[in-house]
């Protein structure tokens, strides 16, 4: 028994700290090999596919029992505040998106391709840095919320040293960690990722990421 919960204690403890700076690091190795050996379109997509299959699926699959996984992903009734939180991601990304391409100048293909990384990102986003955290600090808000909200904004380092944006790079980071905030707190109060999924779709989806894909 002590054996069991000392590598579960270990476990927990390279999952907050240790696993989100080498997801990080060996992200932006990949996106960057990716960009120099097909281009910046070709090599973001491959990054962005090699950060969702192997650091944001896999870990969630290995690290997190089939009965939780069903948990969080339960469809809970949400407050007032909860509602309100959900939708701050959104406004900031709005803000930025309007700064950077309004939407009468970007092509209604581009609007319309976006929907689909966007809620595959939302998905494995939220099942990464909100559900895998929440489900090892269920008891300690910090550890749930605040710790991977901030992996989360530096971990956006990695598209931005390949798209920066007019807003500029801090701005970003600082809105995504705010973002993370949100997000995490509806999945700490509610014990399901589903309505971050939900609010994190629409944010991406105006964030028109195949913009990104298609240069």
């Amino acid at each position: 028994m002590d054996l069991a919960k000392n590598l579960y204690f270990l476990r927990r403890s390279f999952i907050t700290f240790l696993f989100p700076a080498i997801l990080i690091i060996s992200n932006y190795i990949a996106v960057h090999f990716f960009t120099r050996i097909s281009g910046t379109a070709n090599g973001y997509l491959g990054g962005m596919i090699f950060y969702w299959l192997l650091w944001c699926i896999l870990p969630v699959m290995l690290w997190t029992s089939k009965t939780n996984r069903l948990l969080l992903l339960k469809v809970k009734r949400l407050n007032w505040w909860q509602i309100l939180l959900l939708i701050v991601p959104v406004v900031l990304v709005a803000g930025f998106q309007t700064m950077a391409s309004p939407v009468q100048e970007v092509p209604a293909g581009i609007i319309v391709v976006s929907a689909l990384p966007a809620i595959v990102n939302a998905v494995c986003e939220e099942a990464l840095w909100r559900g895998l955290f929440y489900d090892h600090h269920q008891a300690n808000f910090f550890y749930a919320v605040i710790v991977p909200a901030i992996w989360y904004g530096i971990w956006y380092y990695v598209p931005l040293s390949i798209h920066p944006v007019p807003a500029g790079d801090f701005y970003y980071i600082t809105g995504a960690v705010i973002a993370g905030c949100c997000w995490g707190i509806v999945t700490y109060t509610t014990r399901s990722v589903f309505w971050g999924i939900v609010s994190h779709f629409v944010a991406d989806w105006i964030r028109l990421s195949a913009i990104y894909f298609i240069q």
